[in-house]
């Protein structure tokens, strides 16, 4: 049975990830905000949870990590942001 469930709203539709640990759905949603184009950052999220704590623990991390992810250099751009 999972405790955890976490949905992030992409443009291809809802994400819905269930785990029974907070590491496990935090691993789970960080390969699906990994795997979202820069472009389409950030994303909606929701994290339901019965421990306040875990809940907010994730959903933290999750935002920063979109943020994270927004700052880091495009794949064809250099640390400048120039193209090259």
């Amino acid at each position: 049975m999972a405790v955890i469930t976490i949905t992030i709203g992409l443009s291809t539709g809802t994400r819905l990830l269930a785990a029974n640990s907070e590491r496990s759905a935090a691993s789970y949603a960080e390969a699906v905000v990994y795997a979202i184009p820069r472009e389409a950052l950030p994303v909606p999220l929701a994290v339901s949870c019965l421990d306040p704590g875990v809940r907010n623990r994730l959903i933290e991390y999750l935002l920063d990590l979109q943020t994270e992810c927004l700052r880091m250099p495009s794949q064809n751009r250099n640390a400048s942001g120039a193209l090259g």
